[in-house]
């Protein structure tokens, strides 16, 4: 049996390199996009309320600092790749 040329490998190798290639790049495009439509999520220190309650006195709240009273916190990759 007669082993492949190095051409049919290296092409073999360029297409699935080009495949590989344009997957990631849809996946980015996409990513992008869903970052694009939904840039918050809730923010985690107040599940999304925008208050946080006293741990001493439990009738007294004041506004997330995390959120700034808003419920919302930017996503991470709204931050890094600076969408809005």
């Amino acid at each position: 049996m007669t082993s492949p040329s190095i051409l049919t490998t290296l092409a073999t190798v360029a297409l699935c390199l080009t495949a590989a290639a344009l997957t990631v790049l849809i996946l980015l495009a996409s990513y992008r996009a869903s970052l694009k439509r939904h840039p918050y999520t809730d923010c985690r220190r107040c599940q999304g309320t925008g208050e946080r309650r006293s741990r001493l006195f439990a009738h007294s709240f004041g506004y997330c600092p995390d959120c700034t009273g808003t419920g919302y916190r930017p996503r991470l990759g709204a931050r890094l790749l600076n969408v809005r």
